[in-house]
């Protein structure tokens, strides 16, 4: 798949967002007081941005993974796969031992996502290469959204190749950082 430190500095070629606003929604945009998990104030769903040419500068560097990953087709286009995929880098929760890029698999509403077999055979392989993997969860509107570190609580059931066992760690994972999910309010500071 090549290194993920590239992902910053390209986008696919055709690769338009369209009716797509799953960032627009799931992420929290500091600089426009918006929580994660609310569709932001300047955005139409399906339609897009209101105010797309005055967007706040983390607006206009962000692209999500799948318009930055080749290997991806348009099943992973978030608004389709209810997933969206971002980089995570040196300094965001990466442990020490691990290369300084990765990928944050965001879960924007239903884990139903953690049974789809591309999902699952991504995860895998990108621990396999020893990449840092993150699992995104949801949580209630004015809570910080949870960010779970993967690798070293899938990496048996990865190594079995069974994919049954790396479902129900994903599952496990995500239950219980929905038994976190009022632990951090999120802040504007």
């Amino acid at each position: 798949m090549g290194e993920h430190h590239s992902l910053r500095e390209i986008v696919v070629s055709g690769r338009e967002c369209g009716g797509c606003t799953a960032c627009c929604k799931t992420l929290r945009i500091a600089e426009l007081k918006k929580f994660a998990g609310v569709l932001c104030q300047h955005c139409t769903e399906g339609a897009g941005c209101q105010i797309y040419d005055d967007r706040p500068s983390v607006c206009r560097g962000y692209n999500c993974g799948w318009k930055r990953l080749q290997f991806l087709g348009d099943e992973w286009r978030p608004d389709r796969c209810g997933i969206l995929i971002g980089l995570v880098e040196k300094g965001e929760g990466i442990p020490a031992g691990f290369p300084p890029a990765g990928l944050k698999f965001d879960i924007m509403d239903s884990p139903r996502v953690l049974n789809w077999y591309p999902l699952v055979g991504l995860i895998s392989r990108e621990i396999e290469r020893g990449m840092p993997v993150f699992l995104g969860i949801p949580t209630p509107v004015g809570y910080e959204r949870r960010m779970v570190f993967l690798n070293h609580l899938l990496a048996d059931a990865v190594k079995s190749h069974d994919r049954t066992l790396v479902v129900k760690g994903l599952k496990a994972v995500y239950e219980r950082a929905l038994s976190e999910a009022t632990k951090e309010k999120t802040t504007f500071d």
